[in-house]
This record gives C-alpha cells, structure tokens and sequence, in this order.
C-alpha cells in the first residue's frame, strides 16, 4: 500500500563520522578551520592588492601618471570605480570566509552580523580566530581535510609577516610616544615656571 505520508526508507544521515571534503578557496559554502580562514583572508587582501597595483600600473602608463594635472581625468575615475570593485568583492570574500568559519564551530551564518557591533566585532574576530571548530560532522557538513603543506606553509609566512608588522610598528610608535612624553613633560615644566 502507498500511503502518502509513510516515513521515507532512504539514509537520512547527514554525513559519515570519517567523510571529509577539499575546501576551495572561492567556494560560497562549506566549513574551514582556523588556519585555512587565517591563510584564506590574508590571501584574498594580497590578491586585491596585487589587482588594484596592477590596474593603478596600467591605468599610470597608458595616462601618463597621476599627478595634479590629470587628477580630475577619466584615467582617476575609472581607478577609483576598479577599486571599488575590487573592494566590494573582497567585503563580499571576506563574509563568506566568515560564515563558512562560523560553519565550522557550528554556528549560524547570521551570526556575521554581530561584525557591525563595535568591540563584539573584536571578539567576534578573535573566536573565529582562535576557537576550534567541530571534531566530526555538524550540521553543515563534513568536517574539511587536513590543512595541506602549503596551507601550512602560507599560515607560517603570515604569522612571520604580522609578528614583523608589529615589529616594526613598535619600532615607529615607541620612539614618537617616548618624543611625545619628554615634550609634554617640557611644556608641563615650562607652564610650571610662568605661574611662579
């Protein structure tokens, strides 16, 4: 007898405990862990930038460069519109790697929005950053493959190329703050003098 609403006889399990999937990089969908969001971002920034040097070139030589003369030219415009372009489509990247990141810990994809709140942003980042995802299967899929060697590699000249930034940005801040202090501290003598 067919009855309409009898339980289906199909699998309906989600995922097998062992069954894992290749992330790509431009996928819309999917989990990735930590490291691969880390290398997958900064990826994408050095991409946008490498594409909009490329057509800064371009646009440079074919208009004769960018200065005061030819700021107001078409050559201008058309950069600022590549630009924004490129910048969309990497806010566009950048959400997705955080939902599928979000996937991962087993987490809505809404979740996202809490970006647009001042200082939750700051933890939200640093949970994304820092918190593991799932051990197996979750609701949004298959847990990804192991991080590849060049996955590895990549996370390692990130990390080699933010602990530098942060090298030389102390190098650049600590100095200017110490000048700043001693000229504080001489004005405050000097006001210290004119009231006696």
């Amino acid at each position: 007898m067919n009855q309409p609403y009898q339980a289906p006889s199909a699998d309906v399990c989600i995922a097998k405990v062992d069954e894992r999937y290749q992330p790509k990089f431009f996928a819309a969908s999917g989990r990735i862990g930590r490291m691969r969001y880390v290398v997958y971002a900064f990826g994408l920034t050095m991409l946008s930038y490498l594409a909009i040097a490329i057509v800064g070139g371009i646009l440079a030589a074919i208009m004769g460069g960018f200065d005061s003369a030819s700021a107001n030219s078409g050559a201008t415009m058309l950069l600022g519109f590549l630009a924004m372009v490129v910048m969309l489509f990497i806010l566009v990247m950048t959400v997705i790697y955080a939902i599928r990141r979000l996937n991962d810990i087993n987490a809505s994809g809404w979740f996202v929005l809490l970006f647009l709140v001042p200082i939750v942003n700051l933890i939200m980042g640093l949970l994304l950053i820092f918190m593991p995802g799932t051990k197996g299967p979750n609701k949004f899929g298959p847990k990804p493959v192991a991080n590849s060697g060049g996955v590895v590699a990549a996370f390692v000249v990130v990390a080699v190329l933010f602990v530098g930034y942060i090298g030389v940005l102390m190098a650049v801040a600590v100095p200017a703050y110490n000048q700043y202090v001693e000229r504080a501290q001489a004005a405050s003598e000097m006001q210290y003098d004119y009231d006696y």
